[in-house]
């Protein structure tokens, strides 16, 4: 993120909280942006924090869903929308600590002995020992600390059938909708990409158009679908 380009979260964020609790609707609420086209995540690192390790009063639940407070804020004007609108979002997956980052890795990616074969080719091969590495299976899962689920500003999402499709109503409607409130589909989770992930959106942060001379969005966050 570019000094000066963008105006962060903070002033945009009070701004939110103020119409929120003023009784203001999500669809009177004036547009915001994204700041960022993935999960925003330096201001905290500035601050100290340790992914998966984050202090309980930067914390916020809402729901069933915990998630850093600037993001949990624009997070509950967007289910509001959402519901406004009759569509039915529904968290899974929010805040992990570090600890179940670490054992959700080791459930996808268990340690796994394999042998260790040496040769030149079919009847020249002969196994000289063992080896133990990770054999992961199912969708791409991160290392601990590494998940932007660790800084609350990532959320797993299930419509009434399961985990969101890219064809299902409720991805479209966030895929035009989830910008408005600093969430984007970042691009490794794209449909099409090998890694294909529509149930997963993070928190960009936020920017007031009317602030910045030029704000950069992703075409495809806006698309009707993939």
């Amino acid at each position: 993120m570019l000094p000066g380009r963008f105006l962060l979260m903070s002033n945009a964020v009070l701004a939110l909280v103020f119409a929120l609790f003023a009784g203001v609707g999500p669809v009177e609420l004036p547009e915001y942006a994204p700041a960022s086209d993935s999960a925003y995540t330096l201001d905290l690192e500035l601050d100290g924090y340790q992914n998966g390790r984050m202090d309980p009063d930067r914390l916020l639940k809402v729901g069933n869903c915990t998630l850093e407070r600037d993001a949990a804020y624009t997070y509950s004007l967007m289910m509001e929308a959402a519901e406004l609108d009759g569509v039915n979002l529904r968290p899974v997956d929010c805040y992990r600590s570090y600890a179940s980052q670490e054992a959700s890795f080791n459930r996808r990616c268990p340690l796994t002995v394999v042998p260790i074969y040496v040769g030149q080719g079919v009847g020249d091969v002969e196994q000289t020992g063992t080896t133990t590495v990770r054999v992961c299976t199912g969708p791409l899962t991160a290392q601990a600390g590494h998940s932007n689920h660790g800084w609350g500003r990532a959320i797993d999402f299930q419509d009434r059938r399961g985990s969101l499709d890219c064809y299902d109503s409720e991805f479209h409607w966030l895929k035009l909708n989830a910008h408005r409130f600093g969430w984007v589909h970042p691009q490794w989770a794209h449909c099409g990409s090998p890694n294909q992930e529509p149930w997963h959106w993070e928190y960009g942060g936020v920017t007031d158009p009317t602030l910045v001379d030029f704000v950069s969005l992703d075409p495809a966050l806006i698309a009707t679908a993939e």
